[in-house]
């Protein structure tokens, strides 16, 4: 192991498909109780918290092509090859996540 270490900067792709993720959970929450403080219709605040998941679920997919294009990260072989892996599994984890977690939310009733 006298090969070269994985940079850490590489890292941070672990956590961008969950960041991801996390914004849609509080931007979805936020507007829906924005909506339902306001007294929105209910058709345009479903259709404004569909139209949230689905830039999140596109950004997601985007990144998860991306990553999925490059060959492997720069750096030594081993390490980047796994690191490679892990990213892309990672960001399948998350647009299933973002699916099952928010998805369901939208056939539920909106403000009650």
């Amino acid at each position: 192991m006298n090969g070269r270490p994985l940079a850490p900067r590489r890292l941070w792709w672990l956590a961008v498909g969950f960041t991801i993720w996390c914004v849609a959970l509080v931007i979805l929450y936020a507007l829906h109780a924005i909506g339902c403080a306001f007294g929105w219709p209910t058709g345009p605040l479903r259709v404004s918290l569909a139209i949230i998941l689905l830039l999140h679920l596109v950004a997601i997919g985007w990144l998860w092509r991306y990553r999925a294009a490059a060959i492997r990260d720069p750096g030594p072989e081993r390490i980047s090859t796994f690191m490679h892996t892990v990213v892309i599994w990672t960001l399948i984890a998350a647009l299933v996540a973002t699916v099952i977690t928010f998805g369901p939310a939208l056939l539920l009733t909106t403000c009650i």
